[in-house]
C-alpha cells in the first residue's frame, strides 16, 4: 500500500474502526490524483462531484466577491480533506460554495461523491463517518466566524501559524493577509512587531 493511502486510512480510522477488508474496498473504490500548483480543482456554483484528502501540498478555499474581491476563508494541507462546502453525503446534486485553488504541487486522495454515500449505505460504521466529518467541516467554519469576530489579529495569526506550521513559508503573504481580513503592509508589521516583543 502506498503511503498516500496509509495517511488516509489513518485519518479514516481516527474517527471510526474500519476493518481491514472495509478499508481495502474503499481503497479501491478511490484514485491517487496530481494536481499541479495553480490548479482549480472546484468552483463555486459547480456541482461538487468529489472530496479529497490531501497527502501533499497545501490549498485556499476562497470566494470572488461583488467587489471584485477575493476572500479566503480557509487553508488546507497534509492528512486534511478538502470540500467546497457542499453537501457531499446525500444523493442530491449540491453546488460547491467556494472555489479550491492549489498553492503548490499536491497530491490527493479523490474520493468521489457516490463511493461516500456507498461507505454511509453499506458499511457498518460509514454513517458515523459521514456524520463526523460534515460535523468536523461545520466545526471548522464556525470556529473561522467565531475568531474573527472575538480574537485580536495577533490571536487570530498566532493560531494560523499553530495550524499550519511554516505556512509564511508556503503561501504567498498577501494571501494570508486576505485570511485574516487585514492588509499585507499591516501583516508585515504584525510580523515585525512580534519579532520584537519575543526578543
Amino acid at each position: 500500500m502506498s503511503t498516500h493511502f496509509e495517511m488516509f486510512n489513518q485519518f479514516i480510522t481516527k474517527y471510526v474502526e474500519f476493518s481491514d477488508a472495509e478499508l481495502l474496498d474503499l481503497n479501491k473504490k478511490c484514485s491517487k490524483v496530481a494536481f499541479p500548483k495553480g490548479a482549480i480543482i472546484m468552483k463555486a456554483g459547480e456541482v461538487q462531484k468529489n472530496l479529497f484528502f490531501i497527502t501533499k501540498g497545501i490549498i485556499r478555499n476562497y470566494v470572488d466577491n461583488n467587489k471584485g474581491e477575493i476572500k479566503i476563508y480557509d487553508f488546507r494541507s497534509e492528512s486534511m480533506t478538502v470540500t467546497g462546502y457542499a453537501l457531499y453525503n446525500y444523493e442530491e446534486k449540491f453546488k460547491a460554495l467556494v472555489n479550491v485553488e492549489c498553492l503548490e504541487d499536491c497530491i490527493m486522495i479523490q474520493v468521489p461523491l457516490d463511493v461516500i454515500n456507498y461507505v454511509i449505505n453499506h458499511m457498518k460504521l460509514g454513517d458515523r463517518l459521514g456524520r463526523y466529518m460534515a460535523e468536523a467541516h461545520v466545526v471548522q467554519m464556525l470556529h473561522y466566524v467565531i475568531q474573527r469576530d472575538t480574537k485580536t489579529i495577533i490571536e487570530r495569526l498566532e493560531s494560523i501559524d499553530h495550524n499550519f506550521p511554516n505556512i509564511h513559508q508556503r503561501v504567498p503573504q498577501y494571501m494570508i493577509a486576505s485570511y485574516l481580513g487585514i492588509t499585507p503592509v499591516h501583516l508585515s508589521n504584525l510580523k515585525k512587531k512580534r519579532k520584537l516583543t519575543k526578543k
